[in-house]
């Protein structure tokens, strides 16, 4: 049984931090200078030109954008480590004398201070290096507007789907990264000292790891959950039936859509489940909520709709899409301004080799014209020459 590591933080030599500082200020440098030169070239030629507050307005959204996610992600993931080191239990124990784990401990607490400041600055400062390149989703959101013109199926205006929706699903995507990452810190730093023991028969946890743990899978099936709300939307722009038209199918809105309500409402029931693990202490009826909303996502999410489209909707293609192309093309001819308020149509006289009257009395080679449809005559053609070809 070993005891609780102690909490004294031993401090780097005076010529280890000097050669860290170094090292460091070098790989800024190396990072940095070239992009440090390409913006103030930038900064020059956009003054010359008379558009710096252009360059100004992106720059300052960039920065904004690295300080602001650098913090945020950089202090949940050191609240995380905080949190799961501060509730390590007292005693812990030595399952042989050569536990890779207590080597481990051993050197984390060594540099405790590097790895509990460190770990967290260096993620801090590559999600913000990331973030800060979604400067365009920002401004549009800021920026953007009504259209005036409202989708048929929502009800929306379209501008929430050009300047809103991009928004919320890039700052949903990155409380997707931040809990995942604050659950993998809490995860490993509750195994390297003791809250989490591998070694014992089924595992074990203490108490303070299963409610730090639960907490955070449960804020992530519950962001999972707020994800199938925002899918309901980008149906608009599905590309299921691409190159025919682009846009939400028959498929999408009578199978996808309500596949992604019946979804959210069992991730909502998932996170519940782990939140209630917190009081009952027990992971069972979790991992079972885990288990049903994954089997849920292949069945419900997956083979329904394609049973849909494979059975229903392709025997049945020209007339099952067809309100879905006249929309397609409503909001394609709404797009480019050329609806019929805005386009004289004009009426051309066809010319025959043959007299209206002689071709109307031919009523014998009228009736034996064949009109081939391609859509029925391909799916007719390869049912009757497949077997034989």
């Amino acid at each position: 049984m070993g005891m609780r590591p102690p909490a004294g933080i031993p401090s780097l030599s005076k010529r280890s931090r000097v050669l860290l500082i170094v090292a460091l200020v070098a790989a800024i440098l190396l990072l940095m200078g070239p992009r440090l030169v390409s913006t103030y070239t930038d900064w020059l030629w956009f003054g010359e030109l008379g558009f710096r507050s252009v360059f100004t307005t992106v720059l300052l959204t960039r920065i904004i954008l690295f300080v602001a996610v650098a913090l945020f992600v950089g202090a949940l993931v050191w609240l995380a480590l905080f949190l799961a080191y501060r509730s390590r239990p007292v005693f812990v124990p030595v399952t042989r004398p050569d536990d890779p784990v207590a080597r481990y401990r051993t050197t984390v607490m060594s540099r405790l201070r590097l790895f509990g400041v460190g770990i967290p600055v260096v993620i801090g400062l590559f999600s913000g290096l990331i973030a800060q390149s979604n400067w365009v989703t920002v401004q549009l959101f800021m920026n953007g507007g009504d259209f005036g013109t409202v989708d048929p199926e929502f009800g929306l205006d379209v501008g929430f789907y050009t300047f809103d929706l991009p928004f919320y699903r890039l700052i949903l995507n990155w409380l997707f990264v931040v809990v995942v990452l604050a659950f993998f810190a809490s995860l490993v730093t509750h195994y390297v000292f003791g809250g989490l023991r591998l070694a014992s028969r089924g595992g074990a946890l203490t108490n303070a790891a299963r409610v730090q743990l639960a907490i955070l899978a449960g804020t992530f099936i519950l962001l999972k959950a707020v994800a199938y709300w925002f899918d309901r939307y980008s149906l608009l722009s599905s590309s299921r039936k691409e190159p025919t038209f682009t846009g939400g199918s028959y498929t999408d809105m009578n199978a996808v859509l309500q596949a992604k309500l019946i979804l959210l409402a069992i991730a909502v029931i998932c996170a519940i489940a782990f939140f209630a693990a917190i009081f009952l202490r027990d992971f069972r009826i979790p991992a079972l909520a885990t288990a049903l909303l994954v089997l849920s996502s292949v069945l419900v999410g997956a083979a329904w709709p394609m049973v849909v489209e494979q059975f229903s909707v392709r025997p049945n293609a020209a007339e099952m899409e067809s309100p879905y192309i006249e929309r397609n093309i409503a909001a394609t001819r709404q797009a480019y301004g050329i609806t019929d308020d805005k386009i004289e149509y004009q009426d051309y006289a066809g010319y025959g080799t043959k007299p209206p009257r002689e071709v109307s009395a031919d009523q014998t080679t009228i009736e034996n014209i064949r009109l081939l449809d391609p859509n029925v005559l391909s799916r007719t053609f390869t049912q009757q020459q497949q077997l034989k070809n």
